[in-house]
């Protein structure tokens, strides 16, 4: 299989901005973008084709932008060949073919990075602002009380769930009569809460089914 792509530094300024990229960023984002650059350097190579005298960005505008401003000389780049139709159809694909968050996923890990960092933090070193990092940390919360019912209904559930029991007897005529009178006083109970009836009236408790 051919090479699809070489990985080189080119200069700064032999990169040139192609004419139809359809990506905006805020003001705001294209901040953080650059604080996280300074911070932890160009890690994706910018996306970019022969062309004319130099390279044209299809992929990492905003990255090469900033580069230039931080006083990078040279950038990483993934040069690809191709012609003005397959060039506009990745740069399209680059910037929108992406994944989305699962809000959950997302907000455990933003619960993890909280542990160690601050919501300021946070909001300087993630795509996000401060309400909506709340958002997301609020996924994670549970209500006060919710906890101890959950454990309770659990506790409960086991308490009340039928149980199976074998049992050997000598007299099954007996045994089928006393749980035929206790389903009849109790108007018409199944066989097994007959049974407890039968259980609860030779230990003396009142009858409650």
């Amino acid at each position: 299989m051919s090479k699809a792509f070489e990985l080189k530094e080119i200069e700064v300024g032999s990169l040139n901005p192609n004419p139809w990229n359809p990506n905006r960023m805020s003001e705001e984002m294209y901040h953080k973008l650059k604080t996280y650059v300074k911070r932890e350097g160009l890690v994706e190579p910018i996306v970019v084709r022969p062309h004319e005298e130099g390279y044209q960005i299809l992929g990492g505008y905003h990255r090469w932008k900033i580069a230039g401003e931080l006083g990078y000389e040279t950038v990483p780049c993934a040069v690809v060949e191709l012609d003005d139709r397959r060039a506009k159809i990745l740069s399209v694909n680059l910037n929108e073919m992406k994944g989305q968050s699962v809000s959950v996923l997302l907000s455990e890990l933003v619960h993890d990075l909280s542990q160690e960092l601050t919501l300021e933090d946070l909001e300087t070193q993630l795509p996000y602002g401060e309400a909506e990092l709340k958002d997301v940390l609020e996924i994670m919360k549970i209500p006060d009380g919710l906890e101890a019912y959950l454990d309770e209904e659990v506790a409960k559930a086991e308490r009340e769930r039928p149980h199976i029991l074998s049992f050997v007897v000598d007299d099954v005529e007996m045994v089928e009569q006393a749980i035929e009178k206790a389903s009849q006083a109790g108007g018409g109970l199944t066989r097994g809460k007959s049974l407890v009836e039968v259980a609860r009236s030779y230990l003396g408790e009142a009858v409650s089914v």
